[in-house]
């Protein structure tokens, strides 16, 4: 983890195929008024290394180094912790796992599978998600690339990912996606959901997939504190809209502060 600024602790958990670069332009701007911590996930080193997952690797492995990292850091109570895409699912878990040291949490777009089928809510167009990010394992090739940014909607419909800025970046952690499984696998009970009492800001971004937005619905539904935003921006709104995501992060930050 990469530790910066000064003041409260704000933990920045990353998505899944790029992992903490994705964080970085924000933790500069956060890093002026809080101690930012930018999390790495591990499926993402392994991946730029082009290390195998281990054999029983899942987002609880992810959850529990997570855990060690703050640990580590000494950092085990009034956490703020923002999270995107796997890393969101990740940061459910480990705030599931540790209510008594979270203070908020902000999810962007989670792949919270588990929660969509607890709800009656995995669709056919779900589950034809599921089984194209369970394909994925070995070698990622462009093809495999390609299909899951289509599928999570990194790029808009009709549109080639090949074709964007990002897609050298993509390319170079394209391994990444060896951890698209473990979202599909992952189980948890509701009852944590109804029992987690934390103030929780679920982003969504406009024109994303839609399990991706259902996943979002169906979380505000259960979390008794959870509320929903939205911005352009499809599966990235807070790197697309990303001063309007900062504005309103600050603002949710600040209001639960005062709340507290």
């Amino acid at each position: 983890a990469e530790v910066t600024g000064h003041g409260p602790p704000l933990v920045l958990v990353p998505g899944g195929l790029t992992g903490w670069i994705s964080w970085e332009p924000h933790a500069k701007h956060l890093s002026n008024t809080r101690t930012v911590v930018r999390a790495q996930l591990l499926s993402v080193q392994y991946g730029l290394e082009d290390r195998p997952l281990p054999p029983d690797y899942s987002t609880k492995t992810e959850s529990r180094a997570l855990a060690e990292t703050l640990d580590e850091l000494g950092l085990t109570s009034n956490l703020d912790i923002a999270a995107w895409s796997y890393g969101a699912l990740v940061a459910l878990d480990y705030a599931l796992d540790h209510q008594d040291r979270v203070r908020t949490l902000t999810l962007i777009e989670p792949p919270a599978f588990w929660v969509l089928k607890a709800s009656g809510g995995l669709d056919a167009e779900a589950q034809e998600v599921a089984e194209t990010l369970g394909s994925f394992g070995g070698d990622i090739s462009e093809d495999d690339l390609e299909r899951f940014a289509c599928a999570v909607g990194l790029c808009r419909p009709g549109q080639s990912p090949r074709a964007l800025p990002q897609w050298p970046v993509w390319m170079r952690h394209r391994r990444s996606l060896r951890n698209c499984s473990a979202p599909l696998t992952h189980a948890d009970d509701p009852a944590r959901l109804r029992a987690f009492q934390h103030p929780v800001l679920l982003v969504k971004g406009t024109g994303s997939a839609q399990f991706l937005h259902q996943s979002i619905d169906a979380l505000a539904a259960l979390l008794p504190q959870g509320r929903v935003i939205e911005m352009p921006g499809g599966h990235a709104p807070h790197i697309v809209s990303m001063d309007r995501f900062l504005e309103q992060l600050t603002s949710f930050l600040s209001l639960e502060a005062k709340a507290a």
